[in-house]
């Protein structure tokens, strides 16, 4: 027989509708609390083990090959540009530096513990790294239609058995994929598809897509190590930022 199971008990489905007719609010809570039940086990604080730069990409710190992205001659000038700058001694400012968030999807490769909270309707990824917090809804809602760009951008997601799959779009362009100062634009497009490959371990397979940038789409597997005993610390940049942009320079304030 058909049914949900309700407070650890299995309630025929024909049952179940009847009990809603007289208490829609409570129904409504206890189903779509007993759907949560039936998700993966992704409790603990997880660490990224696939380092910093979605361009090198390492598992257990140890190298992969290399992941260029197929940038247009514009972006790809404006990267060089960067580079160059980085190797002369004079990096082009990250603005990370003076506290400004990292935005998405530079926050995914945080060496920062993270952690996913399942609630009705939403999943929300909570990061140590400048207490930043990522809010996908489940609810089946589209993207608005007229989107502010913001630091994390708008998620929406579903799930596809265990996988989680996450669309994410209405980024700012003055963010980085990562701090070497690879650029995207505010066309970037991220889909990411969260799954366990052990009980221990994350993977978010990520598509990136950028029409003004990207010649293609480009992607990258970031790895996650579970520890269940973990808990986060502060993270308060503004306690110590010393850190100061002389003529759009990364400098050192004494």
């Amino acid at each position: 027989m058909s049914g949900w199971q309700v407070s650890g008990t299995r309630v025929p489905t024909m049952v179940l509708a009847l009990v809603c007719l007289g208490n829609a609010a409570t129904c409504f809570a206890d189903t779509a609390y007993a759907r949560l039940a039936r998700l993966p086990d992704w409790s603990g604080m997880w660490e990224n083990v696939s380092w910093i730069h979605f361009t090198e990409p390492r598992q257990d710190k140890k190298p992969l090959a290399p992941n260029p992205p197929p940038l247009n001659p514009e972006y790809t000038a404006r990267y060089n540009a960067a580079l160059d700058a980085a190797r002369s001694g004079n990096p082009i400012n990250d603005p990370t530096a003076n506290c400004v968030w990292p935005g998405m999807p530079r926050i995914i490769v945080s060496p920062y513990p993270s952690e996913f909270l399942f609630t009705p309707g939403r999943v929300t990824i909570i990061y140590e790294y400048m207490s930043q917090v990522r809010r996908i809804r489940t609810d089946g809602s589209p993207h608005p239609a007229n989107l502010d760009p913001s630091y994390n951008g708008d998620s929406i997601g579903h799930w596809e058995g265990d996988t989680l799959l996450i669309d994410t779009v209405g980024l700012r362009d003055d963010t980085m994929y990562e701090n070497t100062g690879l650029p995207h634009s505010d066309a970037l497009h991220v889909v990411e598809r969260i799954h366990l490959v052990g009980p221990g371990e994350l993977v978010d397979e990520i598509t990136f897509t950028d029409p003004k940038a990207l010649t293609r789409s480009w992607t990258a597997n970031w790895h996650f190590r579970r520890h269940r005993e973990w808990t986060f610390l502060d993270y308060v940049c503004e306690e110590n930022n010393r850190n100061v942009s002389v003529g759009g320079v990364t400098g050192v304030s004494k």
